[in-house]
């Protein structure tokens, strides 16, 4: 997050009215909604229409104004942005959207007016909003007009028949030899036929009337010329007019690509000389010269490349021009860019026509400048020379020439060039598709099919959506001519979209089944080695400077009304969900496919399900922070059932070293809860694709090294988290592709966001996310694209970083939301339902009861957690001295302090569970609060509950005891031996009982779950977060902890514990460790066995939490070696898990018989130890 951007636009929900004619509403504007920053304040409106809409046209205007004199300060910033005065009234702008073909009108304008002598503010006003019919004309028209539906063949010209791909490198036209069908494997000329469009970059505005001209394929007529056939054919480049000087180059290809067959079904479409030169001369292309070589990028990202060569003071770019004979003046345009300030001096055959001055704005990380300029009596070759006089070096975008005469037609008689041979085809027919719920494209090499397909079965079974795989190159065929462009991917959605009669046969989901680039043609040296085939395109924006104003939209392809595309910022709605996996590999496809059935089948269901953790950075005068918990604060009064845990950064001891700033307890608050695992984990702040916050509190790394099988959703409203279209790893695309851990799936930002506009998405992303309707919880997807079309209309249209955000995931899965209702209604005794609050005291039992509403046969699991009354948080004020300082201290309000986490049963629907309130509580006799998590033992119900009946405080219980808690504590196993020998990174366990309970809290000075080594302050650990009672218990539990590094030889460890009435105990151990010790593989087997389809062997060992190399290798019963894998990981429990899909080194799947694995295991560079069993393997196909 760069700085703060103050960007005022409002929007007010006009109410439906019964009838739209005569539709009115009055608004009255604060200060604040008409305040002039670093842009002018925009007041909108939006108001469902009727289905009859087109009916009528609409006319918005004011009634009863009133204007208040515009501040001195706001003056002086409207100067800076606008120069000329602005009316007397403000204008107002009106248009029509749609959100899955539900129309609405919208209507906005700025406040900003000049009246009597002076800049004034429209600050209380009523809309007026009149219908007026339509003429009979008009909706006779309307009436008689093709449906969008009829826009399309019903089948593809693909669907029979033989075909070829060829391919040409620019417009022209272009001569069909017998050389070149042979190579298609046709053998007769005179019956081969063309079709296509060719390669010119489609109109990015859906239109009615392109989409019917361009949809599937048309067939080319050829010329005969003397027994040669010729055809026009476009290519890559096009040019609005015939006096344009800036071209318009498809992004995505350097090519035109038609299509040629041979059939005996009707004759080859023919067209005279006359009529075929006719065709296509005059166009613009014969007024124009172009010279452009495309191979650098001042930025990864946006669709704009340049010259590879570099332009400086001693190395000038001279570009050689043909003139045009037909010619006698034109008009030469240059455009130059540059990463840094510079000036540019631009010559025509040795005759010097002007300087360019290119300027760098805040983020930019390169710019361009432009030049036109009239060249009269131009020579048959000309040389324009650019030279850089200062700063640089410089790049050439290109030089173009456009004259004021068409060179002159080409001669038929000539010889023309024969396109490219690319690839037989084989037959296909998408135009024949059926109406789908979800879509899934894959890259064209098809390397990622078997994956897609394993997620559509599942979606089939699981979620009864109707799931179609299509290949990139499908698409291309059918919607663009076989030339790769993104709008193919939209226009295969619209057409989906388009026929479908009801909403429920509108898609709904789009899943990019692939990874990206920003270069689409992979020209620059960080791209031209990618394989295309193994890609899938991105939408990027046309600035490919800036970090803010750069952008990567998935969106675009689901933006499907026609008129969309042409403000996808402001006006254009998403109608369909989007999602991408960034894989390249089927490995990777793999983990991201396992990652959501496990997910969504509860394969990990747990607790951890019920917590969410909001993590808010320092810095921007405390706005991360402050933003990130008022989010947390209306989610908890949303959702009160869930456990919100805070995490903000100046609440923490900020630590100063050679290295930087740091915050290692954030840092490891955070880890912890990424360990035990999250419903959502949410930050908000500083950011970039290599770590969370200027202090690191997260790194790249530690996202690739988690190892939680607890996968939360990540949510990050910061910069640059994740701009998955570059080539440097990014921290969400890492998360998502973590095999051991990481995230399910994430939510964050591609580019430089504004940080006061974050709050606005990321609460909106939030409470759609967890929105249940009808006891189904809404997808990812879905909460993605209400969040983002509900920024234009939900009263603050804070749209500026609505482009910039993306998921990472499956747009189809939900999160593991509780549909069910937990009731406390007993504590103590005591009916809590009718609104009596109990009285708990320090060192007493806290009996509760209760149940899960409407489910009299639950039968499960119940996770409590007991939270002491809320306190006011006061921050440390880190930076106080820094710029980004706040002026005072951050306060928030939280519950830092829990008193009991433990599980319990439940049984046909009841529960109860008991606890000892521990002496180190608040007392200050505030309000308490359980949250309560049920699932149910089949793992398919989950509940949430709440309850803040009770009051945590009054007198303490008088204490009979005096003796401190037993302790058994160990070293990586239970058969550790005082004084025995250890790996550099033991595993701490210790198991705890006391009769009356065991604090855990934290909450009292040195009365934590403490872990000493070698008595060394700095090696001082608190395990209270770690600790766990035991099921159904509060006087036994069990806490853990991952010893960082220690140096060989003796060392001593001490451990202390208290229970609920202070009491304490402690153990010491002594122990070795010794560098490169073998590890200890208790056991090893396998989840199928017998395996039918894959398999995960599972490897029991002693070194939970520290790295170990693990080997597979799989024999027949001959010992004939099959398959062999190396890894290396880190557990956080005893446990390694590899997946295995029953596939040997070759690539073919094992068939049905016996078979031998050996697990190998080493870690630190020790010997292997090792263990071996049989495998069955039946019906492998």
């Amino acid at each position: 997050m760069k700085k703060t951007f103050y960007n005022i636009l409002f929007l007010m929900l006009l109410l439906m009215q019964p009838s739209v004619a005569g539709a009115q509403k009055f608004f009255n504007l604060t200060a604040d909604q008409v305040r002039t920053d670093s842009v002018l304040p925009l007041f909108a409106s939006t108001m469902p229409l009727p289905a009859n809409y087109a009916d009528s046209v609409y006319t918005v205007s004011f009634a009863y104004p009133e204007f208040i004199d515009m501040p001195d300060s706001d003056i002086s910033s409207y100067k800076k942005l606008v120069r000329t005065l602005p009316p007397a009234m403000p204008e107002i702008t009106s248009y029509i959207v749609f959100d899955r073909k539900k129309p609405s009108l919208e209507t906005s304008f700025c406040p900003v007016v000049y009246r009597d002598g002076r800049y004034r503010l429209l600050v209380s006003f009523m809309l007026k909003v009149e219908a007026r019919p339509v003429s009979r004309q008009r909706r006779s028209a309307l009436r008689d007009a093709s449906t969008p539906a009829s826009r399309y063949a019903e089948h593809s010209v693909l669907a029979s028949g033989r075909w070829a791909k060829i391919r040409v490198p620019s417009t022209g036209v272009y001569q069909l030899s017998e050389s070149l069908i042979r190579q298609a494997g046709f053998s007769d000329l005179s019956k081969v036929k063309v079709y296509g469009y060719g390669g010119n970059l489609k109109n990015e505005t859906l239109s009615g009337s392109d989409l019917v001209e361009y949809d599937d394929l048309r067939e080319v007529p050829l010329c005969d010329v003397d027994g040669r056939l010729l055809f026009y054919a476009l290519g890559p480049v096009s040019w609005e007019s015939n006096s344009s000087s800036r071209r318009t180059r498809n992004p995505y290809s350097d090519y035109g690509y038609y299509f040629i067959t041979q059939n005996d079904e009707g004759t080859p479409a023919r067209i005279s000389q006359e009529d075929f030169l006719a065709s296509f001369y005059p166009s613009s292309y014969y007024y124009h010269t172009l010279y452009e070589v495309d191979g650098y990028s001042w930025y990864q990202g946006g669709r704009n490349l340049f010259d590879s060569q570099q332009i400086t003071s001693t190395s000038p770019y001279t570009v050689d021009l043909s003139g045009n004979p037909e010619a006698t003046y034109g008009k030469l345009s240059v455009n130059v860019s540059a990463g840094s300030a510079c000036r540019v001096q631009i010559e025509f055959n040795d005759s010097i026509l002007g300087t360019l001055n290119i300027s760098l704005a805040a983020y930019d990380e390169g710019n361009e400048a432009s030049g036109t300029y009239t060249i009269n009596n131009p020579q048959a070759q000309n040389k324009v020379k650019i030279s850089v006089l200062s700063g640089g070096p410089a790049r050439l975008d290109y030089v173009s020439m456009a004259w004021d005469k068409p060179f002159a037609a080409p001669d038929l008689t000539a010889s023309f060039p024969v396109p490219q041979y690319v690839y037989n085809i084989t037959n296909q027919d998408l135009h024949a598709d059926g109406p789908a719920d979800m879509v899934i494209i894959i890259p064209t090499s098809q390397k990622l099919k078997s994956e897609a397909e394993r997620l559509k079965e599942f979606h089939e079974t699981h979620d009864a959506l109707r799931v179609r795989i299509v290949p990139a190159d499908e698409l291309f065929n059918e919607f663009s001519s076989g030339t790769p462009d993104a709008s193919a991917y939209r226009n295969y959605l619209k057409m989906l979209y388009d026929r479908a009669a009801t909403e429920a046969d509108m898609p709904k989901y789009l899943l990019l089944f692939g990874d990206c680039v920003w270069d689409n043609r992979m020209l620059t040296s960080d791209c031209r080695n990618l394989n295309a085939d193994d890609y899938l395109l991105c939408f990027e924006s046309e600035n490919s400077f800036n970090e803010v104003s750069c952008y990567i939209d998935d969106g675009y392809f689901c933006m499907l009304d026609d008129g969309e595309g042409e403000n996808p910022l402001l006006r254009d709605k998403l109608d369909v969900a989007v999602g991408r996996f960034p894989v390249t590999t089927e490995s990777d496809a793999k983990v991201m496919v396992d990652k959501v059935i496990n997910y969504v089948t509860n394969a990990n269901a747990g607790a951890w399900q019920n917590t969410m953790m909001f993590m808010g950075d320092d810095g921007n005068a405390d706005i991360h922070m402050r933003d990130v918990n008022d989010v947390a604060d209306l989610i908890s009064s949303l959702h009160p059932g869930y456990n919100i845990k805070k995490v903000l950064w100046d609440a923490y001891k900020r630590e100063t070293s050679s290295t930087g700033k740091s915050y290692p307890d954030a840092s490891k608050a955070i880890k912890q809860q990424q360990a035990a695992g999250a419903l959502i984990m949410d930050y908000a702040g500083h950011g970039r694709a290599d770590q969370i916050s200027h202090e690191s509190v997260l790194r790249l790394s530690d996202f690739a090294s988690f190892t939680n099988t607890n996968l939360p959703l990540w949510v990050t409203a910061s910069c640059d988290i994740m701009p998955f279209d570059g080539m440097k790893s990014t921290i969400g695309e890492t998360a998502v592709l973590n095999q051991k851990g990481g995230a399910v799936a994430f939510y964050g930002t591609t580019r430089t966001v504004y940080a006061s506009h974050n709050k606005t998405m990321n609460t909106n992303f939030l409470t759609n996310v967890l929105t249940v309707t009808d006891g189904k919880p809404m997808t990812i997807g879905e909460a993605q694209r209400l969040a983002k079309n509900s920024v234009k209309t939900n009263g603050n249209m804070e749209v500026v970083n609505n482009l910039q955000y993306s998921l990472l995931g499956d747009p189809a899965m939900s999160l593991s939301l509780p549909t069910l209702t937990v009731v406390v209604d007993s504590i103590n005794g005591v009916d809590v339902t009718t609104g009596t609050t109990v009285n708990v005291g320090a060192g007493s039992i806290m009996r509760v009861s209760g149940y899960v509403k409407d489910a009299p046969q639950f039968n499960g699991v119940l996770a409590a957690s007991v939270h002491d009354s809320r306190e006011l948080i006061t921050c440390l004020w880190n930076n106080r001295n820094e710029d980004e300082a706040a002026s005072s201290p951050f306060t928030y309000y939280d519950r830092p302090k829990v008193l009991f986490n433990g599980n319990d049963s439940i049984v046909g629907g009841r529960f109860e569970f008991s606890f000892a309130v521990p002496k180190d509580i608040n007392y200050t006799d505030g309000t308490g609060l359980i949250n309560l998590y049920a699932l149910s033992n089949d793992r398919t119900l989950i509940g949430n509950g709440y309850c803040e009946s009770f009051i945590v405080g009054g007198g303490d219980v008088a204490e009979n005891d005096s003796v401190g808690p037993s302790i058994f504590c160990y070293l990586n196993s239970p058969s550790f031996v005082n004084g025995g020998n250890v790996n550099s990174t033991p595993y701490f366990v210790a198991e705890i009982m006391d009769k009356d309970g065991i604090n855990s809290s934290g909450n009292g000075i040195g009365h934590d779950l403490q872990l000493v080594i070698d008595g060394e302050m700095a090696r001082t650990y608190n395990l209270n977060d770690n600790f766990s009672y035991d099921f159904g218990s509060y006087t036994r539990g069990t806490t853990y902890y991952n010893i960082p590094e220690l140096e060989e030889g003796e060392h001593t460890l001490q451990f202390r514990a208290w229970d609920v009435f202070n009491n304490m105990s402690s153990t010491q151990l002594r122990f070795k460790v010794v560098k490169g010790l073998t590890p200890s593989l208790f056991s090893v087997s396998c989840t199928n066995n017998p395996a039918t389809t894959s398999t995960t062997f599972i490897i029991s060992h002693d070194r939970a939490g520290s790295t170990v190399d693990v080997g597979i290798d799989v024999f027949d019963m001959s010992g004939r070696l099959l398959w062999t894998h190396e890894e290396s990981g880190v557990t956080t429990g005893n446990a390694y898990t590899v997946d295995w899909d029953l596939t040997v080194d070759g690539g073919q799947r094992l068939g049905t018989g016996v078979y031998i694995y050996r697990v190998r295991m080493s870690s630190e560079g020790s010997s292997q130890t090792s263990k071996a069993k049989k495998l069955i393997i039946i019906g492998n196909k």
